[in-house]
């Protein structure tokens, strides 16, 4: 895969508050093993309590970015997408855990469903990395200090163009890990 990391400080407004990024870091990959390799890399920088949230249509790779992410966790297993349970945790190397969450199937009330099954606590978790797939859905919820990890296609059928972006200081210190 191909990056271009580069640090900029934009505002970014969202309903209740004005967020730094501070930041940002693309690539490219070619297929369905670079992506994951992407997850993987990020995990070797990321500690726990750090916040992913993840964007892009049905099929561009979330899911795919999320098993790379529990690889380099050091999760044991399969990792699938929690489309119709919403939250699956996994267990990872050195006492981590990965929750993973999917907020596609919330509907017009999603943050009073994600308030009924506890997302708030979730992303509050110190002692997990939380992956949120369709995250836009409950952006409100999000903590200050979160990647924002939006995954597009590319020119060819399994290229896809990824885009992490560091919302706060943690955050733009992994990005910076990850691309040094």
């Amino acid at each position: 895969f191909c990056m271009r990391p580069h640090r900029q400080v934009r505002r970014r407004r969202t309903s209740s508050a004005v967020l730094v990024v501070q930041a940002v870091w693309e690539g490219m990959t070619e297929d369905a093993a670079a992506t994951q390799t992407v997850g993987e890399r990020l995990a070797a920088v990321l500690a726990p309590g750090q916040v992913i949230a993840l964007r892009g249509e049905p099929g561009a790779g979330k899911t795919t970015f999320v098993q790379g992410l529990a690889r380099g966790l050091g999760v044991r297993g399969r990792v699938s997408s929690p489309t119709f349970v919403l939250v699956n945790e996994h267990a990872a190397a050195h006492g981590r855990r990965l929750i993973h969450i999917d907020t596609y199937r919330l509907g017009a009330h999603a943050l009073e469903e994600a308030d009924a099954i506890g997302l708030e606590e979730l992303l509050a978790d110190p002692g997990a990395v939380i992956a949120i797939e369709w995250a836009e859905r409950v952006a409100d919820l999000l903590p200050e200090d979160y990647l924002l990890l939006e995954l597009r296609y590319g020119s060819r059928p399994d290229q896809r163009l990824l885009r992490l972006t560091a919302f706060g200081p943690r955050s733009a210190a992994a990005l910076e890990k990850m691309s040094g």
